[in-house]
């Protein structure tokens, strides 16, 4: 069985290298609304496997009814001012 991992940014910047499952996003917006793409990749391009968005001061979650499988890495693409996102991979 396989454990899952997570990772926490308050920027851009790479959840996991290589294949991968994602199983939960957490955002938490700042002080105005934030948005994360999460991209099948080890930069800001390609696939994307999600989009989420968080109203400020606010927080949304996605979770998926199976997980959403990635091949080259995960990588999180952050915007707003004092955002937080948590993903959940194995």
């Amino acid at each position: 069985m396989q454990i899952a991992a997570h990772k926490t940014l308050t920027a851009d910047g790479a959840v996991k290298s290589g294949p991968g499952a994602l199983v939960a996003v957490a955002l938490s917006g700042g002080t105005d609304a934030a948005t994360v793409v999460l991209y099948d990749n080890t930069a800001a391009l390609g696939t994307i496997l999600c989009t989420l968005k968080a109203a400020a001061n606010e927080s949304a979650i996605f979770t998926p009814a199976l997980p959403y499988a990635f091949a080259k890495g995960c990588y999180a693409d952050l915007s707003g001012t004092g955002p937080e996102v948590t993903v959940v991979y194995l």
